[in-house]
C-alpha cells in the first residue's frame, strides 16, 4: 500500500509538472513601472514536441480571460486543430499595471505603443509565432481592440470586440473612427463586433448602433467584418460566445475552403491553388492548403461528370502524392465511372499510406477497399 501511495504521488507530481510546463511567465522591464510587467503565456500541448512548428498568437487584455480561453482552445483544437488552429495565448498576470498606459481621450496611444514596440516583439523573440495575431477584448479592453484596428492596423490580423465601452468620459473611441477605418490599406483583416442588451449595456445601445453604422459605411473591402447581437444571453457569457464564433470565422477559409460553385473554384484547380497562395502570403502569413477546396470541387463534379472529377482528383494526387485520401478520392471517382480495377489499384495504395494514420482512418480505407472488391466480384 505504501508503495502504491508513493507511486500515485509520483504520477501526480509528473502530471503537475506537465501542466505547469504549458504555461510560462513573460516579464518585460519598462522604466515607467517599478516592477517588471508580467504576462501569462499559455503554450499549446504540442509546443515542446514539435520543435519546428510555429503558432498563431492570441492576446486578450483581461487576466481572467486565460481561464476560458485555455479550456476552449484545448477543446476546439484537440481534434486536428479543427476549428481552432493551435495557438499561443497571452494575457496579463494579475496585478499587471500596464493598463495605466491607456489614454481614454483617444488623443494618444501609449498602451498600443507598448504592445507594438515591446510586448509583441518580445513574444515573437521568445516563442515560435507564425506571424498571424488575434486580439480580443471585453468592455474597455474591447475599446482597446477597436483602437488597435485603426491606430495600429498592422499589429494584429484579427480583432474580436465584445461590448466595448464607447462613452466619451470612459473611452472616446468613436471620434473620427469612420474616417480612420476608411484609410486602412488593402491588407486582409478581420473584425467581429458583438454585444448584448443587458442592463450593463443599456447606457450605450445607441452608441453600438452608431459604431455599426460607422463600420458599415466606411469599412474597406479588405476588412471582413461581422456583427452579432447576443441579446438572448447573459452578459458574462458574451466573451465565450464571441470567442467561439470569432475563431470559427477567422479560420473558416482554412477548414471549409471554397464552395465548388464559387467563381474561383469554377475556374479549376490552378485557380484554387493560386487563391490559396494569395491567402497564405497576404492574409495568414503561413501556408494554407488548397486541398479541401480541390476535393470539394472534385466531389461536386462526381455526380454530374465523373470524367471531370477524375481529372480534378488526378491533379490533387499530383500535388499530394503521399496523401492516402488523394488516392482514396481518385479511387471513388474511378468506381463511379465503373472502372473498378483501377479503383481497387488506387485504393490499395490508399490503404498502404493510411498504415501510419489513426485507427479510424485505417479502418475507413480498409473498409472501402473491401467494398470495391465485393463490387468487382459481383460483376
Amino acid at each position: 500500500m505504501r508503495f502504491l501511495i508513493c507511486y500515485l504521488m509520483l504520477i501526480l507530481a509528473l502530471l503537475s509538472t506537465l501542466v505547469k510546463a504549458e504555461q510560462v511567465a513573460l516579464k518585460i522591464d519598462d522604466q515607467r513601472f517599478e516592477q517588471p510587467l508580467e504576462f501569462n503565456v499559455q503554450l499549446p500541448k504540442s509546443y515542446s514536441q514539435k520543435q519546428n512548428k510555429r503558432y498563431v498568437l492570441m492576446f486578450d487584455f483581461h487576466p481572467n480571460a486565460k481561464s476560458y480561453l485555455k479550456g476552449m482552445h484545448d477543446w476546439m483544437s484537440h481534434n486536428g486543430e479543427w476549428p481552432w488552429l493551435e495557438t499561443i495565448i497571452v494575457t496579463p498576470a494579475y496585478g499587471n499595471p500596464v493598463a495605466r498606459l491607456f489614454d481614454a481621450t483617444g488623443n494618444t496611444t501609449p498602451l498600443l505603443d507598448f504592445f507594438e514596440a515591446q510586448l509583441v516583439p518580445e513574444i515573437d523573440k521568445q516563442f515560435r509565432t507564425n506571424g498571424f495575431r488575434i486580439f480580443s477584448g471585453f468592455r474597455v479592453n474591447g475599446s482597446v481592440v477597436l483602437s488597435s484596428l485603426v491606430n495600429k492596423p498592422n499589429l494584429f490580423n484579427a480583432h474580436i470586440v465584445i461590448s466595448p465601452e464607447l462613452t466619451p468620459e470612459r473611452v472616446n473611441i468613436l471620434k473620427d473612427y469612420g474616417k480612420k477605418l476608411a484609410k486602412l490599406n488593402d491588407k486582409p483583416r478581420y473584425l467581429l463586433f458583438t454585444h448584448g442588451e443587458t442592463i450593463k449595456e443599456d447606457h450605450q445601445q445607441h452608441r453600438y448602433s452608431q459604431l455599426k453604422e460607422e463600420i458599415s459605411a466606411n469599412a474597406p473591402a479588405s476588412l471582413q467584418w461581422q456583427y452579432q447581437n447576443y441579446k438572448a444571453h447573459y452578459f458574462m457569457s458574451l466573451p465565450v460566445l464571441s470567442a467561439a464564433y470569432g475563431i470559427e470565422q477567422i479560420f473558416d477559409e482554412i477548414h471549409n475552403g471554397l464552395a465548388p460553385e464559387s467563381q474561383i473554384a469554377k475556374q479549376g484547380v490552378d485557380a484554387i491553388v493560386a487563391h490559396y497562395k494569395r491567402l497564405s502570403t497576404e492574409k495568414f502569413g503561413f501556408e494554407v492548403s488548397p486541398k479541401s477546396s480541390i476535393n470539394a470541387l472534385g466531389f461536386h463534379l462526381l455526380e454530374s461528370s465523373p470524367e471531370l472529377a477524375i481529372k480534378v482528383f488526378n491533379q490533387a494526387l499530383a500535388l499530394y502524392p503521399q496523401d492516402a485520401y488523394a488516392y482514396h478520392h481518385l479511387a471513388k471517382a474511378y468506381a463511379q465511372s465503373n472502372k473498378l480495377a483501377k479503383a481497387i489499384e488506387l485504393q490499395e495504395k490508399a490503404v498502404s499510406l493510411a498504415a501510419n494514420m489513426r485507427t479510424w482512418h485505417k479502418k475507413r480505407q480498409a473498409s472501402y477497399l473491401a467494398e470495391l472488391k465485393v463490387q468487382a466480384q459481383a460483376l
